[in-house]
């Protein structure tokens, strides 16, 4: 009788950890998915009717009250989506879902989400569009990427007026996110872009995921993203995307 060596042993243990993993993973995408989905008739319904308050003038409490309903769902979705983005780029290959959409759209789509947030912030949220911008990309992830910025932007921007600019040529579509807030130091620029990494002296909560995800959504569709900053002066994100993605990554 042969007694299986400690090397094959090993790699029967690799294969178990391996599919197990990736039975995890899969399980951990549908359940976000499930959770997401249902949502987006929620958000809807919820900005319907905040719209609607606020159109008859209703009492400062119950504009409170569902203002704070939205960001609460707009929270719960940030979550759902970025345990979603995890799963995909934890697979060996990212698997991208293109469709062909007006990333102008997109972008004001975004802009309106966080004005809320912006006004909180004591910030004001500007977009520079030249529409239309149609291109082909995965549509979840770039507006994961927007929303990571943005987001950042409004939290780092030390209330002072953030924008968002679009710009394309025939090849290449260029969104740049900027603020004037505290900015980065040298030190941090590369290392923020790391796995639960912030910059130094941040005091916002969060896990220090938001630039990492962002940043490997971006290479995922065949694009760059980088960083411009100062200290004090504050920050351009700017993320380049070829317009047809498929033209520039393999897919599947």
């Amino acid at each position: 009788m042969t007694t299986p060596s400690p090397h094959a042993d090993n790699e029967r243990l690799v294969e178990e950890l391996r599919a197990a993993i990736a039975a995890r993973d899969e399980f951990i995408a549908i359940a976000a998915h499930e959770l997401r989905n249902p949502m987006t008739p929620i958000v809807g319904q919820v900005q319907l009717l905040l719209s609607r308050a606020r159109r008859e003038q209703a009492s400062p409490a119950l504009l409170q009250g569902l203002e704070l309903l939205e960001q609460a769902v707009d929270h719960y979705v940030h979550r759902a989506t970025t345990l979603l983005e995890i799963t995909r780029l934890n697979a060996e290959h990212v698997r991208l879902e293109l469709t062909t959409f007006d990333l102008c759209d997109l972008v004001r789509d975004c802009a309106r989400k966080y004005e809320q947030l912006a006004a909180r912030a004591g910030s004001t949220l500007h977009c520079d569009l030249r529409p239309p911008v149609n291109g082909t990309w995965d549509r979840l992830a770039t507006e994961q990427i927007l929303d990571n910025l943005v987001s950042n932007a409004i939290r780092y921007g030390d209330g002072k007026p953030v924008s968002i600019h679009l710009e394309s040529d025939p090849e290449w579509a260029m969104v740049r996110v900027v603020d004037h807030g505290i900015g980065v130091a040298p030190a941090d620029r590369e290392r923020i872009f790391q796995r639960f990494e912030r910059a130094s002296g941040a005091r916002s909560g969060g896990f220090g995921i938001g630039l990492w995800l962002s940043s490997k959504l971006v290479q995922a569709q065949g694009g760059v993203l980088e960083l411009e900053s100062e200290p004090g002066s504050g920050s351009t994100f700017s993320v380049r995307l070829p317009r047809d993605v498929s033209a520039h990554v393999k897919i599947g």
